[in-house]
């Protein structure tokens, strides 16, 4: 799956978990970037006490945005020029760096364990850390891995996959969904507002190129002349 040599350099799309105590295990930096990103976007619904009729123009906050992708794994190129780690693990290191995203902390575990075993009455399950997509500048924004649907295809003689392609399924949380002291809270505000700012931007080069058709369609209709019989 090697690029054209002349292909222009991309910037390479990433899931990252900020995890001060596994920074490195839990950010996938996409080997190859996905062709396609399907985005689905719904208004966000009103309280459980329910809205009245005044409540019908209300907007209740930000939509509920969920995010899918293909994200493709293959390790032929490695083999192909004599990598040891892929020549030993193929692509399950990279399979595992994604399914990390839905795992807890270990050290985690094992605290709320012992915690556990000297009696604690109440143990609450460990946090996730803030979790981010980064689509190229334009889109970073916090995220909730919904799902992996991973597929292995072809295996190395110890049984490691050597190529994969994984389903990932993303929820976006926004201020709605985060404590205004989560960093995520700001994170998503700041993807807003560069959403509002390109939106104005997009609306004033439509409205420039509108009115300068407009004006060049009527100069060209009192430039012409009516020739009478």
């Amino acid at each position: 799956m090697s690029s054209f040599p002349g292909s222009p350099r991309t910037v390479p799309g990433a899931i990252v978990a900020v995890d001060p105590l596994s920074p490195l295990a839990r950010t996938v930096i996409f080997q190859y970037n996905p062709d396609e990103v399907t985005r689905s976007l719904r208004p966000r619904a009103a309280p459980s006490g329910g809205s009245s009729a005044s409540d019908a123009h209300r907007i209740w906050g930000a939509p509920t945005e969920s995010i899918s992708m293909t994200v493709e794994l293959d390790a032929t190129d490695g083999l192909e020029s004599g990598d040891p780690l892929a020549a030993a693990t193929g692509v399950a290191g990279r399979l595992a760096t994604l399914e990390m995203l839905l795992y807890p902390n270990s050290v985690a575990i094992v605290t709320n364990a012992a915690l556990l075993l000297a009696g604690t009455i109440e143990v609450l399950p460990p946090e996730a850390p803030l979790t981010v997509l980064a689509w190229g500048p334009g889109r970073v924004v916090p995220v909730r891995v919904e799902s992996l649907t991973i597929r292995e295809q072809a295996f190395t003689t110890a049984l490691m996959p050597i190529r994969a392609s994984v389903d990932v399924t993303l929820e976006v949380l926004s201020y709605n969904d985060l404590s205004p002291t989560d960093p995520g809270f700001a994170l998503f505000l700041v993807h807003q507002v560069l959403k509002e700012t390109m939106a104005s931007v997009a609306a004033v080069a439509s409205v420039a190129g509108a009115a300068a058709g407009a004006l060049g369609g009527s100069a060209g209709a009192s430039g012409s002349v009516s020739i009478g019989g």
